[in-house]
This record gives C-alpha cells, sequence and structure tokens, in this order.
C-alpha cells in the first residue's frame, strides 16, 4: 500500500487540545492534594487542641482538688475557733478565766504606767472582753 498519496494530516489541533486537557487535569489534581493537605493540616491542629484542652482539664482538675483540700481544712480551722470562742464566752466563769487571761497579757506587757493601773485594769478588762463579745454578736457569732 503506498501511502504516500494519503493526504497530508495535520494533528497539531488534536495534540495541542490533549495537552491542554492534560495540564488542566494537572491542576485539578494539584488543587485537590492541595485541599485534602490543607484538611490534614487542620486536622491536625484539632487534634493537638484537644489534647491540650484535655492536659489543661486534668491539670484544673488536680488544682481544684487542691483548692477543695485546702478550702476544707481552712473550715474546720474557722470550725474550730468558733467552737473555741462558743466555750469562751458561754458562761460567766470562762468569761472570769478569758479576762484573767486578757489581764495577765496585758501585765505581761508592761501596762503598769497606764490609766490601766492598779483596780482600772480590771475595769478595763471587763470592757474589752464585753466589747469584743458585742462586736462578735454584731458580726453574726451569737452566744
Amino acid at each position: 500500500m503506498d501511502f504516500d498519496n494519503l493526504p497530508k494530516m495535520d494533528f497539531n489541533y488534536t495534540s495541542n487540545l490533549l495537552n491542554q486537557v492534560q495540564r488542566e487535569q494537572e491542576e485539578r489534581l494539584a488543587e485537590i492534594n492541595q485541599m485534602y493537605a490543607e484538611q490534614r493540616e487542620r486536622e491536625a491542629q484539632s487534634l493537638q487542641a484537644t489534647i491540650e484542652t484535655a492536659e489543661n482539664t486534668a491539670e484544673m482538675k488536680q488544682d481544684l482538688k487542691t483548692v477543695i483540700h485546702n478550702q476544707n481544712n481552712y473550715i474546720k480551722m474557722l470550725e474550730y475557733q468558733n467552737q473555741l470562742l462558743k466555750n469562751m464566752f458561754v458562761s460567766g466563769e470562762d468569761g472570769l478565766a478569758v479576762q484573767k487571761e486578757i489581764m495577765m497579757i496585758l501585765q505581761e506587757q508592761g501596762e503598769t504606767d497606764s490609766t490601766f493601773k492598779d483596780k482600772g485594769l480590771d475595769a478595763g478588762i471587763q470592757a474589752v472582753f464585753l466589747g469584743i463579745q458585742m462586736w462578735l454578736k454584731s458580726r453574726g457569732i451569737d452566744f
């Protein structure tokens, strides 16, 4: 068969069209790969944020346990102090013991040259004692 007599065909248009389609597909594939890479990056960041939140939550939980423990100790101390105050002011005998203790403290501090000298000290102590009782009652601590 003689191919020389066949008309010459121009495949440039078809070749150019094929090259253009191939470039467009490669561009789309690159865009899709970029989208997947960005998606994986967002997922990794989200996972890291979740891990950090979990770590912070665990740390906060431990801190709150410590705070609660300290608050419980503080409450126990306040209850103990409240009981001491109640015991001090509940009866006249205890009140006299407290007044004597206050008088001894003032005498040890060298208050001999002040206006509380001699019997004035006894009256001053009673006034301080009654003042403390009234102040505690004004704060809601009633005996």
